[in-house]
């Protein structure tokens, strides 16, 4: 069993893993019982922890799909999990599904295409099922996928006998004979194939092993089937051989009626230049070329039409034209050649069927003038003939429909701006640009290598420039040509300026704005405003939701409009399959064009509202994911920032948890505070970074948040706003806080606390009060911390903010451990998870089960201790927080040291370690590195202390590490066990 992505194979840990993986990949799509799943890792004596080592492996694997980019997703359910997948994603789905297709093929009498299907299909095999996935129950379901390769096998070589392929079959029939002996039907099929090919004493030698083995190992003589074959073959039976196939022959004219046809030639030169779309062209040829071109009309198989959809400039006819000369040979009775949208803008084919007619030697006369007798004027004409038709610049599925053959002999290749998808029974192609390296050859080709390769920097940038659209390239390296004397990074620099960037894309005959300018006439009034709109989006890609924003419009007429637009491909659609994610995205060049016509079309005001709605609308999605995740509107100051919700207030579902929701959207929401700072919308440009805050803490974007926080902090100011401006000092105080610049923090909190005072924001005062507290207990001044978290706690009761309550009831039950007030612990940890329960916040439950796991740690309950952060960890993971994860790890790791299990807490100390590089949470480094440096000690390393030593002093360390390394000293000097492993870490909530 492997997975495979991207042609690197993921390493799956462990035993349990690999079993589990097996059971939800056998039946993907499918619920999984937990029940099914335990059975098949312990099958009938499961641990007491079964439950909870299931889930354990389950997250592992998400955790192993999301870093490795796997499209698949695990999903939990009521009584088990599922596994999405695609089926081309799981091997074993996809070779049932060329099985079934092998077979169709089989009964349509493709013998050929059916063979074909079966080897792609046994190709996919590497060995027997599942081999090495320690489970009976894995492998009871394996026999059956084996025992379904070998039907194929099978089936596959008799259909290759049917062909008459004896001689290739063979070799397979020998190691398919060796590897299954008993195999009555493959000995048969052996000593045919060997017959035919001239060798009936090999095949008479080949019954005598059979019989040898049948009655060696089982007892029995062979059945009577192949006791029959082995006598019809002493006798050269006849009914062995293969029967006579003679070529058909062609359909004749009748006697003394045959005339002499033009043949028409009327494809376009190739351009000279032509680069790149190799897998394109072999695909069009596979399905027009070759036998495919040859096969006759039977009465039922379709016209072989291939459609190439793309956007303006992309270059589909230049990849249709050189495709159809690549077919030429194929199609010798002719090749038909028209522009549809220049020979028929209102999207009529008469005029198009008419000189078709015409080259094919019909008089102008003696064509029809109805539409309908004209159109089967053309398709008589064609019958029998093998002749290419290429219909470039296609508008509709309805212009095109009256110019198809009504045979199999010919083939028809469209291009068109859509994708034509009503159009029956067409292979589709969709083109998209060329990458860097093609673009860069492409340059090569028009301006001269040597010229390219003496400014292959600036050639790449040109190439980005053109965005990878084949006109665009062909229009800078024409002006290349025609500009000898100039460098390449001349043109770079003048296409830099992103205002004249069209203007300067054209030359002679040759520009980008006209294709722009059709594209976009032929869109409806909505679609033509929507395209407009769109320009104003700084987000490289955007979801779909946006549209509903910029048109200001219910969220499913928004979207209909939106497809419209992918439709034409003036959009693109991007899908994240592993996060079940689709966003839109704008080319650069279409961007610019989009917007001239938006400034030429809509006022400055009109430009503002729709800018201001869309920045409105990610305001309310990052609302809608706060109170998701903290169960209401808390632990967050909230301003005036002017929010959009479609009309009829109809909200958009946050699909997954907020977290996974904030995540995919982090590059975007990062532009939409940048978006915000540029148009002076201050109040929404610091609650967007506010809100954002939660995503930076939990997955370690430091960087994310600084620059968001920064950008904020200086709009606020400008504008004079003085609650926004208090919001992101407290912010940047948190973030400080988080990367132990505790000077740096205290600054940002006494700053923020005088702007809330002065603003009268008791709510913002009790927040960055509960922070302020964490930074002087980390300095160890207790005295001042309860005094905060007093002031606090009343303010953020005040202002009903329940989860801010929590945070500060667990900080306090924490002080309560570290005195040895376990009751007075327990009373407020009490408070804090019940309040977190009633809100819904798994983030606060996480915190406060994994304080309780300190309790009873301090109480010398291991076992229940590690229940605790057994829960803690799989609702931080629940969550996304990767933070939240290291300090479960850690916590884990430290109680299994307490149990004397020492693998085991160095694994989960590492791992814990590894994930707190990954996020960059240095203070947790630090802790982790105690803990190791424990755990060290304890087997009788005695480099730990010095371990310790070199660790120490680098930061101003919490209290809790303090009592770590007191104890390892203090152990290190008594030659004894180290004792209570202290308190197990804290955690400062930010405002997000």
């Amino acid at each position: 069993m492997q997975i495979v992505v991207d042609n690197e194979v993921l390493e799956i840990a462990g035993r349990r893993q690999r079993v589990i993986l097996a059971m939800l990949a056998l039946r993907p799509n499918t619920v999984v019982s937990v029940e099914q799943l335990i059975d098949a890792v312990w099958d009938t004596t499961p641990p007491p922890t079964a439950r909870t080592q299931v889930q354990i492996c389950v997250s592992a694997l998400r955790r192993l799909f999301r870093s490795s980019g796997c499209p698949w997703r695990l999903r939990t359910r009521s009584d088990g999990y599922l596994l999405e997948a695609a089926e081309e994603q799981v091997d074993h789905l996809l070779f049932r599904r060329q099985l079934e297709s092998a077979r169709a093929h089989e009964k349509a009498g493709e013998l050929d295409r059916a063979v074909r299907e079966l080897r792609a299909a046994l190709a996919l095999w590497r060995g027997p099922a599942l081999s090495g996935v320690m489970s009976d129950l894995v492998q009871r379901n394996a026999v059956r996928l084996d025992d379904s390769r070998m039907r194929a096998n099978v089936e596959r070589i008799r259909m290759e006998l049917e062909l008459g392929r004896h001689a290739e079959v063979c070799a397979d029939l020998q190691l398919l004979v060796e590897e299954h002996p008993l195999h009555e039907e493959l000995h048969g099929y052996l000593m045919l194939a060997l017959y035919r090919c001239g060798r009936q004493a090999e095949a008479l030698e080949a019954f005598r092993r059979a019989r040898t083995i049948l009655i060696e190992k089982v007892g029995v003589e062979p059945s009577s089937e192949l006791r029959l074959l082995e006598r019809a073959i002493l006798n050269h039976d006849k009914t062995l051989d293969l029967p006579f196939s003679g070529a058909r022959t062609a359909e004749h004219a009748e006697p003394g009626t045959a005339e002499t046809a033009l043949i028409p030639g009327q494809l376009p030169a190739v351009l000279a230049d032509f680069t790149g779309r190799e897998s394109h062209l072999a695909g069009i040829q596979q399905w027009l070329g070759g036998e495919a071109s040859a096969r006759g009309n039977s009465g039922y198989q379709p016209t072989r039409v291939v459609v190439i959809s793309g956007r303006c400039g992309v270059g589909k006819s230049s990849l249709a034209i050189r495709a159809a000369h690549a077919l030429a040979d194929d199609y010798p009775d002719g090749h038909l050649y028209a522009n549809l949208r220049e020979l028929a803008p209102e999207g009529s084919s008469a005029r198009v069927i008419g000189r078709f007619l015409r080259a094919l030697g019909v008089e102008g006369s003696a064509i029809p003038e109805d539409p309908d007798e004209c159109a089967a004027a053309f398709r008589t004409r064609l019958v029998g003939k093998r002749l290419l038709v290429v219909l470039d610049d296609a508008v509709s599925e309805q212009q095109v429909l009256p110019l198809l053959p009504g045979c199999a002999t010919c083939a028809v290749i469209v291009t068109s701006r859509t994708k034509l998808s009503a159009l029956p029974g067409a292979h589709r192609v969709h083109v998209e640009e060329l990458d860097d390296a093609q673009s860069v050859e492409l340059l090569s080709r028009i301006v001269g290598e040597d010229r390219i390769e003496a400014e292959r920097t600036g050639a790449l940038r040109l190439a980005r420039l053109c965005g990878g659209l084949p006109l665009a390239l062909r229009i800078a390296g024409a002006r290349l040509v025609a500009k000898p004397h100039w460098p390449v990074r001349k043109l770079v620099g003048r296409l830099s300026d992103e205002a004249r960037r069209l203007d300067e894309l054209t030359h002679g005959y040759l520009e980008l704005r006209s294709p722009l300018a059709l594209t976009y006439a032929s869109l409806d009034p909505s679609a033509q405003r929507l395209f407009r709109l769109v320009s104003l989006v700084e987000m490289h890609e955007f979801p779909g939701w946006v549209a509903a924003a910029l048109l200001d419009t219910e969220l499913d007429v928004a979207e209909d409009v939106l497809e419209r637009l992918v439709d034409e491909n003036v959009l693109d659609v991007v899908e994240y399959p592993q996060e079940r994610l689709v966003r839109y995205r704008m080319h650069d060049l279409i961007r610019i064009y989009a917007r001239e016509r938006l400034h030429a079309t809509e006022s400055a005001e009109d430009r503002d509202a729709a800018a201001r709605r869309l920045l409105g609308a990610w305001l309310t999605r990052a609302d809608q994911a706060h109170h998701a995740e903290y169960g209401g509107d808390y632990t967050v100051v909230r301003g005036d920032g002017q929010r959009w919700v479609a009309p009829g207030g109809e909200l958009l579902a946050l699909d997954g948890s907020p977290i996974a929701w904030w995540e995919g959207d982090r590059v975007a929401l990062t532009a939409a505070v940048r978006q915000a700072a540029a148009i002076g919308a201050d109040e929404v440009c610091w609650e967007l970074a506010l809100r954002s805050v939660t995503l930076f803490e939990s997955r370690g974007c430091f960087d994310d948040w600084w620059e968001t926080t920064t950008v904020a902090l200086r709009v606020a100011r400008k504008a004079g706003n003085t609650r926004g401006s208090a919001a992101m000092l407290y912010s940047l105080g948190t973030l400080h806080l988080f990367r132990q610049r505790l000077d740096e923090a205290e600054r940002q909190f006494a700053e923020a606390l005088a702007l809330f005072e002065r603003c009268g924001d008791s709510h913002g005062m009790g927040l960055a009060l509960r922070n302020a507290a964490h930074l002087d207990w980390l300095r160890g001044d207790t005295t001042a911390m309860l005094a905060k978290y007093e002031e606090a706690l009343g303010r953020l009761r005040e202002a009903g903010d329940l989860m801010g309550e929590a945070h500060v009831l667990c900080n306090l039950a924490k002080y309560r451990l570290s005195i040895e007030d376990h009751r007075g612990a327990r009373e407020l940890l009490d408070g804090a998870y019940g309040i977190s329960v009633e809100t819904g916040c798994v983030r606060g439950q996480a915190q406060a089960l994994y304080r309780y796991a300190e309790l009873h740690l301090r109480a010398g309950d291991l076992d229940e201790a590690e229940a605790a952060l057994d829960s803690t960890l799989a609702l931080v993971r629940e969550v996304c927080d990767r933070i939240g994860e290291v300090h479960a790890l850690y916590g884990l790791g430290m109680v299994y040291t307490k149990q004397q299990r020492r693998d085991r807490a160095e694994e989960l100390l590492r791992r814990a370690l590894s994930l707190a590089k990954l996020v960059g949470a240095e203070q947790l480094e630090e802790q982790i590195g105690y803990g190791l440096a424990e755990l060290a000690f304890a087997g009788g390393d005695l480099s730990a202390v010095t371990r310790y030593r070199a660790a120490v002093g680098t930061r101003t360390p919490d209290p809790d590490r303090v009592r770590i390394g007191k104890t390892v000293a203090e152990s290190d000097a008594a030659g004894a066990d180290h004792g209570t492993v202290g308190q197990l870490g804290t955690r400062c909530r930010s405002g997000g």
